[in-house]
This record gives structure tokens, sequence and C-alpha cells, in this order.
């Protein structure tokens, strides 16, 4: 091998090595807010997840109430069916 080939070839590598080094770095500086990003999104699924847990009483809420409402007049008319009123 000639020495312009062997110092070429060592310019080269060089070259490489300093190119895979700002790649890496420029991954990086790339994953770094994604992998953030994930772990809010993951943070918000769990705060949905509880909400949504929470409000699945909702519809019996709704029943109770309507129930409710109606009692205070059942309980009237009992009392007048039993002449108690």
């Amino acid at each position: 091998m000639s020495t312009i080939a062997v110092v070429l070839s060592a310019v080269g590598l060089i070259l490489g090595l300093v190119v895979a080094l700002l790649v890496v770095n420029m991954l990086q500086a790339v994953l770094r807010p994604i992998l953030e990003i994930d772990r809010y999104a993951k943070d918000i699924l769990t705060a949905g997840v509880g909400i949504a847990t929470n409000l699945d009483g909702v519809d019996d809420l709704a029943t109770t109430r309507s129930v409710g409402v109606r009692l205070p007049g059942l309980a009237i008319a009992v009392l007048q069916k039993l002449g108690r009123a």
C-alpha cells in the first residue's frame, strides 16, 4: 500500500468516527424529548383512566336521585292510604 492510500484511509476513518459521534449526539437530542413526551402521555392516560373509574357510578347516582325525588310523594300517598296523613 502506498503512503497516500494509508493517509487517506486514516483520514476517512477519523471522519467516519466524527460523523458517527455527531449522529449519536443528534439521535440522543431527538430521543430525550420523545421519551419525555411518552412519560407525559402515560401520566395523562393514567389520570384519564382514574377519572373514568371514578365516573362509573354516575348512572347509579342518577337512578338514586330519581328514586329520592319520587320518595316523598310515594310516602305521602302511602300515609294517605293508611289514613295517617
